[in-house]
């Protein structure tokens, strides 16, 4: 299983529809994960707590791309959820979340890395 470990996960959810689901993958995989209903309160949660990654609803409504500006300029990298197809099962969906943030921390690492030396 992919590892997480000593990682911190926001999930903005405001319907409530697919945290629990994310927070228990990432919980599994070692992540600390918080999870809240709203950018308000994950702007609240950026100032107190060090995120590692952002995993939120694809939108481009006006709200979703200035929380992205945000966290962008924090340099926290974004992972962003769709309604998923039916096809697939919501333990192949979990994982395919857990690998794309692991994938995202590995490359802002490595960008950093290079930025340094």
């Amino acid at each position: 299983m992919t590892t997480l470990k000593n990682l911190s996960v926001l999930i903005i959810d405001p319907n409530g529809e697919v945290a629990f689901d994310l927070r228990q993958s990432f919980i599994a995989a070692g992540a600390a994960t918080h999870v809240v209903a709203s950018f308000a309160l994950a702007e609240k949660l950026l100032d107190i707590k060090s995120i590692d990654a952002v995993i939120l609803p694809y939108s481009q409504d006006p709200e979703t791309i200035a929380f992205c500006r945000s966290i962008s300029e924090r340099n926290i990298p974004a992972v962003f959820t769709a309604e998923p197809p039916a096809r697939y099962s919501a333990n192949r969906r979990m994982s395919s979340a857990i690998i794309a943030v692991k994938g995202l921390i590995a490359e802002q690492s490595a960008q950093t890395y290079r930025a340094v030396h």
